[in-house]
């Protein structure tokens, strides 16, 4: 993978996103930066894999570490210079998921805090989805913040921008998938959809929820039940119940796989 000219690096920070990097080979890495205090188990795997890519390492006080890394980033004494990740094109990535008689996509709307965007990330590829469409009205896109929280989940699942994700749904609904959407005012709980088949669970970000627009796109919309007192849940948590919901359900036999055990007269 190269770098335009113009591209200027970004700093990768935390051990297990430097490593996914590193062992992923899918961006350009300038250099791995390690604190001169550092050691440790872990931090030997991150030099094997930077001498297998042929990454230069340099050692470095960590308070100047901490200085190219932003003073409230948790560092763990890793950080590297790399290029930016470049977001799949949504028309290729939503063609590829298609052509999977199981294919799972998630879709974010006005998700603000990079935190929660990386914990949906980390757990999107952790159940297998096939990507993950952002939209651009007041969603975070890919930064350093969200890099550490999904913890080299980046790696692993192809993420792209979609600016019209309402026509987007539509056009993925005319190709065999069903939307469902997570709503917290639907009177439906999230168990009680059957996630087989295509799939796009799409959820909305912290405080608003989903658009109207987009709500009325869905075939679908499910809650999660809430105690009394507590009004939502946060956005990775939902999307990470509804993700393994679809996840339990395909690891279990459908109802016709069932093998009928006949009883035998005596």
């Amino acid at each position: 993978m190269t770098r335009k000219d113009d591209e200027r690096p970004e700093v990768l920070f935390g051990l297990h996103p430097v490593v996914a990097a590193l062992e992923a080979g899918k961006r350009t890495i300038d250099r791995v930066l390690v604190a001169r205090e550092s050691g440790g188990h872990n931090l030997g795997r991150l030099l094997r894999a930077a001498r297998a890519a042929g990454v230069p390492v340099t050692h470095l006080p960590r308070e100047i570490l901490a200085r190219k890394t932003g003073s409230h980033a948790v560092h763990q004494g890793v950080a590297a210079l790399v290029a930016p990740v470049g977001y799949a094109d949504a028309d290729e990535l939503c063609a590829a998921t298609a052509l999977e008689a199981a294919g799972l996509l998630v879709a974010l709307d006005g998700v603000a805090d990079p935190r929660n965007l990386g914990a949906v990330i980390r757990t999107a590829a952790a159940a297998g989805a096939h990507g993950i469409l952002l939209g651009t009205e007041e969603t975070v896109g890919i930064t350093p913040a969200v890099a550490k929280t999904a913890a080299g989940a980046l790696e692993c699942i192809p993420i792209a921008r979609e600016s019209k994700l309402g026509r987007r749904l539509e056009g993925l609904k005319s190709r065999g998938f069903r939307v469902v959407a997570l709503d917290p005012r639907s009177d439906r709980p999230w168990d009680a959809e059957v996630y087989r088949g295509r799939i796009v669970v799409v959820a909305g970000g912290e405080g608003r929820g989903l658009r109207r627009g987009l709500l009325e796109v869905a075939d679908a919309r499910v809650a999660l039940p809430l105690a009394r007192g507590v009004e939502s849940l946060n956005v990775s948590v939902a999307v990470a119940a509804v993700l393994y919901e679809v996840v339990r359900q395909r690891r279990r036999p459908e109802k016709s796989e069932i093998p009928v055990r006949r009883l035998e007269r005596p």
